[in-house]
Formats: C-alpha cells, structure tokens, sequence
C-alpha cells in the first residue's frame, strides 16, 4: 500500500498516553507539517502556541471542567423541556465530575491552533490540523483533536491570554499529543460506498 495512504488509514484518536515527554525536535516536526498545509491564497492564518508545562495543561484542564460544571446546571433546567439535552447533560456529567483528566487526557503535549477570523480560516486551519495529527502518527506519536477545549477557551478572554492567544485570534483546534500506552488495531467501521458517495458521470 502506498506509504501515505497507510499512515492515513491506520492514525486512531488516541485518548490514553505514557508519561513521556516529546523531545522538542520531533515537536518542531509535527508543527512543521502544519505549516505545510494549503491555505487561501497562502495566507497562512494559523499561529501554534506549544504548551509542555504540565501544571499549565491541568489548569487548562480544570477550566474546561468548571465551565462545563456551569453549563451543566444551566442545562438541567433545559432538561426538562428537551430529552435530549437531558442525555447530553448525563454524559458530560461523566467527564466532569471525576478527579481524572477527560478532556485533555493527561497529554504531555498541548498545541492550540489559533486565527484570526476571515473567509476560509476554519478550512485553512482544519488542513493545518490534519497534516500535525498524519505527521504524529507518523513519527510513533497519537493524537486527539478535544472539540470541547475550543468551546469553553474561546468563551474566556483572560483564560485566552493567560495562554498566550494573540489578540483577535480564535482558538481553531485544540489537539493533544503523546506516545500511546496503547493503539487499536483496527479502525471503526467505516460507513459503506453507496450511503456517502455519489458518481456524477
């Protein structure tokens, strides 16, 4: 199988990782490679803040609990009008309400990917993201790409520059890094040709 094509079907969501540090320069690689993406014009939107320190990953951590925690009971109230928001609610509550990190996953390594708002950001950063997640896997490492980081970071100006997010920036992606404790060997199912794709001939 051609190399490439390898790398991107066996890369997995890794949500468990060893107690290891990155060395810097396989890290300098991963961000190489998503300086390496396409983007509008070239216009490069992304910048990459790298965060090792790993009292600054809990407290990044803790945050996202406590504003999840805030949501939760504005929630419950909700609840009782809309079932689904209610199984949301239980969900999340199993994340939160924990003494373990699961939401960064005690990563040793943190990137956020951050842009300032324009026509094609979202597109020219989720690009970026992809190329630093496939570059990883390459390299021994896995990765997670935490939806939920960029809902409660993005809601907090002092939090936004406590990490050191430029100024009229939005934080597009935050992704996790770190050697797997453990890798599956197979991918999930994916969905079959006929349901998700269309010839137009």
């Amino acid at each position: 199988m051609n190399p490439v094509i390898e790398n991107i079907k066996n890369r997995r969501s890794i949500r468990k990782y060893q107690n290891k540090a990155i060395p810097k320069g396989v890290i300098k690689e991963i961000i190489e490679a998503g300086k390496y993406a396409p983007s509008s014009h070239n216009s490069q939107p992304w910048r990459f803040i790298v965060i090792t320190n790993r009292r600054k990953i809990k407290e990044i951590s803790d945050y996202i609990k406590g504003w999840f925690k805030k949501l939760i009971i504005l929630g419950k109230v909700a609840s009782l009008f809309y079932k689904r928001i209610g199984e949301e609610i239980k969900s999340a509550e199993k994340r939160v309400y924990t003494g373990k990190d699961l939401f960064l996953y005690d990563a040793p390594l943190v990137v956020l990917v951050c842009s300032k708002p324009g026509r094609f950001h979202v597109k020219d950063c989720s690009c970026a993201v992809q190329n630093m997640m496939l570059a990883a896997n390459s390299l021994g490492i896995g990765s997670c790409w935490i939806g939920f980081a960029d809902l409660a970071l993005n809601k907090s100006r002092a939090m936004m520059e406590n990490l050191g997010v430029p100024k009229g920036h939005e934080i597009m992606a935050t992704l996790a890094f770190g050697y797997p404790v453990k890798k599956p060997d197979s991918a999930l199912p994916r969905k079959e040709e006929a349901d998700i794709i269309k010839w137009v001939k």
